[in-house]
């Protein structure tokens, strides 16, 4: 499977970020920088139209997790 979650420190993310390392699964971080507004970027739109994060991304499909 194939995991990437983007996060932010305050975004609630600590509690995914907790559920992929206690499952034992492998996951590409990426931190999305909320003060400068990278969630707001063209680039992080593609990935979650919503602009929230966190964003989970499994398998090519993203996953609402806000």
């Amino acid at each position: 499977m194939s995991l990437v979650l983007f996060y932010a420190p305050g975004a609630c993310s600590g509690v995914t970020i907790n559920a992929i390392e206690e499952l034992g699964l492998e996951c590409d971080y990426r931190r999305v920088d909320i003060a400068s507004g990278e969630q707001k970027t063209k680039s992080y739109l593609e990935v979650n139209p919503f602009g929230k994060v966190p964003a989970l991304v499994t398998e090519g499909r993203l996953t609402r997790l806000s």
